[in-house]
């Protein structure tokens, strides 16, 4: 049989790695606190109404979520650290990939 379709888990999975937003904000949370004003230093080129626009959807997704005493920070869910082991370990994977190709 043929694959013409991924299933949705994967269709969600690529969307998160496609919109490199997506990505980069769940590379710098931790399961810490991490307050709204540091995320947006750390994630450089995105404007803060696009950068509340994916926290919400990461939000949305299960991914992230705020902090019940202060709305301003922001943390990884268990989902979310699945996620941002994936991200470190397909780092990993590419740093391979490079060492091996420049070594050729």
């Amino acid at each position: 049989m043929a694959l013409t379709q991924l299933n949705l888990g994967s269709e969600l999975g690529l969307e998160v790695l496609h919109q490199r937003w997506y990505a980069l904000v769940l590379y710098q949370l931790d399961t810490a606190p991490t307050d709204f004003m540091e995320l947006r230093r750390t994630v450089r080129g995105i404007s803060t109404f696009n950068l509340l626009l994916r926290l919400k959807t990461l939000t949305d997704w299960g991914l992230i979520t705020t902090i019940p005493e202060d709305d301003y920070s922001y943390r990884l869910t268990a989902s979310g650290v699945m996620f941002h082991n994936i991200l470190t370990s397909l780092e990993d994977w590419g740093n391979q990939q490079l060492v091996h190709e420049l070594s050729n």
